[in-house]
């Protein structure tokens, strides 16, 4: 399987249409921030606008045709295009407020978000919606994207296969016939997977550099960084190819050069130039990720775990683990398998247990019989 397949397949990414955005002339519509394991997208299909991001003071013009994604479920804003910044600091938290009023209508497929009294003559068409990673696991993958990914698959006639499937899911909105809802969501969870590859391809390959120095504190490239500069690199992709094939395995710098026909020096200094880190610390971190995902589907107890990521002892892959993930492998799963917390309350956590209080906080009360060992 290829890295791309094999990483999402691990991140198991859910999708969902729930809103259709149809405005005209002045406009704002503000999302708050639902991260880290949901990532909201949006595709406007008719129009432009710009999206700003506050906590990075980030805009980005979206042109017609475009699909934006971010991954890490930021707080961003969606809004007429040129639309001046002066004076509007900090009024932007009202839809509509610097505009004509939003308001939501209830739909059977998707809602319908309009300033207009006659949608139907709107500027700007968007589809909105969300992707969900139901593991609440760390990602190599996700963390490797950018916050934002856009995806203009309107300007490249090589995206023509992603225009296909957004125009789908548009026209199935539309028609609303019968398995509408079905196809649409099944069409989200693939929209994922494509999003990525336009991304990747567009990441150059990005030649060696035999001239850069061998130092260890080379500086990775910007914004080509962890398994997708990896993948970008035809010199590269079998080394990583070849950890998530065979996380078991015993690699060393040296095999793994020997799968990129590489010598040793220059395979790990053009590793760590792409990925922003070693081969052996990234090897480690896709096995603890493959671990959290064994660990969440059940059926193995935590040695067999340990050893089908490559641990033949399980106090070592427990002290492994625990590094990666903040807690035990036992806790990771116990917080997985809990019953989920009633509406609004606060959801298993995976962090570090808390200090644990004095004993004599901890001391029973007089008279209290004594816990029976088990």
């Amino acid at each position: 399987m290829d890295p791309l397949s094999e990483l999402v397949g691990w991140l198991d990414p859910r999708g969902r249409m729930d809103l259709r955005c149809l405005f005209g002339e002045d406009w704002a519509a503000p999302h708050e921030a639902i991260g880290p394991w949901r990532a909201p997208f949006h595709i406007l299909l008719r129009g432009r606008c710009d999206l700003w991001l506050p906590e990075s003071r980030t805009l980005v013009p979206l042109e017609e045709g475009s699909l934006v994604v971010l991954p890490r479920g930021s707080a961003h804003v969606l809004r007429t295009a040129g639309r001046e910044e002066e004076g509007r600091e900090g009024r932007e938290g009202q839809e509509g407020q610097e505009g004509r009023a939003i308001r939501l209508r209830p739909g059977e497929l998707v809602d319908l978000k309009t300033n207009l009294r006659q949608p139907a003559k709107a500027d700007t068409d968007i589809l909105c919606g969300e992707f969900e990673f139901p593991g609440r696991r760390r990602s190599t993958l996700l963390e490797a994207l950018p916050e934002p990914m856009v995806i203009p698959f309107a300007q490249h006639p090589g995206y023509g296969w992603l225009e296909g499937l957004v125009r789908l899911m548009a026209h199935e909105i539309e028609q609303q016939r019968p398995g509408a809802a079905a196809i649409v969501a099944q069409l989200s969870g693939t929209l994922f997977t494509l999003a990525v590859r336009a991304y990747l391809a567009t990441l150059p390959a990005l030649p060696a550099s035999p001239a850069l120095p061998t130092s260890p504190a080379l500086p990775a490239l910007p914004g080509v960084l962890g398994v997708l500069g990896l993948m970008a690199s035809p010199r590269l992709a079998p080394g990583l190819q070849a950890m998530l094939a065979q996380p078991e395995k015993a690699w060393t710098v040296a095999l793994l050069a020997e799968r990129c026909h590489m010598s040793r020096a220059t395979f790990a200094r053009e590793f760590a130039r792409r990925a922003g880190t070693g081969p052996l610390e990234l090897l480690t971190t896709l096995r603890m990720e493959l671990a959290s995902r064994l660990l969440a589907r059940g059926g193995q107890d935590t040695a067999s775990v340990g050893e089908a990521v490559g641990y033949r002892s399980e106090a070592a892959f427990n002290r492994a683990f625990t590094r990666h993930a903040g807690v035990t492998p036992g806790r990771f799963r116990r917080a997985l398998i809990s019953p989920p917390a009633p509406a609004g309350a606060a959801a298993p956590s995976t962090a570090p247990p808390a200090a644990r209080p004095p004993p004599s906080a901890r001391r029973p009360p007089r008279g209290t019989p004594p816990a029976t060992r088990r």
